[in-house]
């Protein structure tokens, strides 16, 4: 059964494989472990125990010596966060965990979806991103020792009108026990609750777990951290509440 800390576990492994496919780094410094993400300059704080300045000063000074223009932190609700504060870090929309098996589409939506990191519409650091996909396929390039979890297979959906058009796209990763982490899903603001949403979790799911549609049947179990705007469209596609977490910035 998915918990809290393996959703943690697999949120840590998509930020690690963002950095690393970006040509950014991995670092630890007493107790906390971050990921610099270039393409963004961003520094994340993943899940730290128990933050402490010493971990913190060192970790903040290498991200201003990085040019991080934003650095969050991903807490564990019941983790002390004192010290982030102190440090000045404060509150964004509280996370909600979901987890559960993908509900099946009660209707299509009229369009495609497919997976792929060619996009021609993609620019700056949205198509740095894109690299992220293609990770896992080359270990060594990537700097990665085989078996590193940040190597678990990643691909992207998009989705396109009839007419070509972009109106959509989400990433997932593949996590330890086959369930499917979600990550980076958007939709065209014109055409949310039209079911663009589920089709892009229906082709991930697709495309990564039973390719062939040789068994219609396969549970799908789906992982993501959802913001309050967000998680009535993950339980509506059959995922279940685990529980709160939270999301911090440095101001």
């Amino acid at each position: 059964m998915t918990t809290i800390s393996f959703a943690q576990e697999a949120l840590t492994h998509w930020h690690q494989a963002m950095a690393m496919s970006t040509g950014g780094k991995l670092f630890t410094t007493h107790g906390c472990s971050w990921a610099w993400q270039p393409a963004r300059a961003r520094l994340v704080l993943l899940f730290p125990a128990h933050a402490q300045e010493a971990g913190l000063r060192p970790g903040l000074a290498e991200g201003t010596r990085l040019g991080a223009r934003r650095v969050e932190a991903w807490v564990n609700s019941g983790a002390p966060s004192g010290p982030l504060e102190s440090a000045g870090f404060s509150d964004t929309s509280q996370i909600s965990w979901h987890a559960g098996e993908l509900r099946p589409r009660a209707e299509a939506w009229e369009g495609r979806v497919r997976l792929g990191t060619e996009i021609p519409e993609a620019k700056g650091a949205d198509a740095r991103e894109l690299q992220v996909a293609n990770l896992w396929r080359d270990p060594v390039a990537a700097g990665l020792s085989a078996g590193h979890p940040a190597l678990r297979r990643i691909e992207q959906a998009t989705a396109r009108t009839m007419e070509g058009d972009l109106v959509g796209r989400a990433f997932a990763q593949q996590a330890f026990g086959g369930q499917l982490a979600i990550h980076g899903l958007a939709v065209s603001p014109s055409l949310r609750r039209h079911g663009v949403g589920s089709a892009l979790l229906n082709g991930l799911a697709r495309g990564m777990v039973n390719p062939l549609g040789l068994d219609e049947d396969t549970e799908i179990e789906l992982i993501a951290a959802a913001t309050p705007g967000s998680a009535p469209f993950f339980e509506a596609n059959g995922m279940r509440l685990l529980g709160r977490g939270r999301h911090l910035l440095l101001r």
